[in-house]
């Protein structure tokens, strides 16, 4: 079965959002577009930015639901409550991105932090201010000057400011501050209960700006869609705003 970050409805969403209207083509993996820079050419697939689904080889959900155990009972429906908003929001437009599938970033993605958005935003950083070259785990040695390729292409005059420009153009981000804690908190480990209340808050916010972003997407861009694909990005845009609505309903 197709992703959701794969999904029909993902690609009408990375159309609007980045401007790109490619021919989709698909390997044995995935669903991707060419895209050509330079001399080269990558791969763009998509990616969940925040994993709260059942997981992969070590689930994401059900760690963060054996926290309940551990959850104060005053704070426990509260805690269930935006465990459950998050777990409905995993799966909308609002939690996918492009994201390069060569150089296969997305396996570095799930490597570094268990697919966390806030740790990988920590090895992206890292790397643009030439700490680290985490990023690079799981790429082959042809496809890591691809890769290196394309995230230069977001580098700015001031090296420290690179990772602004890469959240704003991949992610929609515009507030430097929630990049600044997605930064600080990426390296942590998210070991008890307040961790998880604090991990889903930032991406309630993550998810705030990203609605933001697509809204102004489809104020000035919506002409690049067909009259179907306007109706589908419309109710599925509405859908996740009204569920981000019920965030602080207990």
């Amino acid at each position: 079965m197709e992703e959701f970050d794969t999904s029909y409805l993902a690609w009408i969403l990375y159309k609007l959002f980045y401007g790109i209207d490619k021919e989709i083509a698909k390997n044995k993996e995935r669903s991707y577009v060419e895209i050509d820079f330079g001399n080269k050419i990558i791969n763009m697939s998509g990616d969940t930015d925040y994993n709260f689904g059942p997981g992969w080889s070590h689930s994401i959900r059900k760690k963060y639901e054996n926290y309940l155990e551990k959850v104060p009972s005053e704070y426990e429906d509260l805690y269930n409550t935006q465990l459950s908003r998050c777990v409905k929001l995993y799966k909308s437009v609002l939690n996918i991105s492009f994201m390069p599938q060569t150089g296969n970033l997305q396996s570095a993605k799930k490597g570094i932090g268990n697919d966390r958005l806030d740790t990988f935003i920590w090895a992206l950083n890292s790397y643009y201010i030439d700490e680290t070259s985490l990023l690079f785990n799981n790429s082959t040695f042809n496809n890591t000057s691809y890769l290196k390729e394309y995230l230069d292409l977001f580098k700015t005059e001031h090296k420290e400011e690179t990772i602004y420009n890469y959240c704003y153009k991949i992610y929609g981000i515009e507030s430097h501050e929630l990049v600044d804690e997605l930064i600080m908190h990426g390296k942590e480990a998210i070991d008890s209960p307040e961790k998880v209340i604090a991990f889903m808050n930032r991406a309630y916010r993550f998810w705030c700006q990203k609605l933001v972003y697509i809204k102004k997407r489809m104020e000035c861009n919506i002409d690049i869609l067909t009259d179907n694909e306007q109706t589908i990005i419309l109710q599925s845009v509405e859908d996740a705003e009204n569920e981000l609505n019920k965030w602080f309903e207990t």
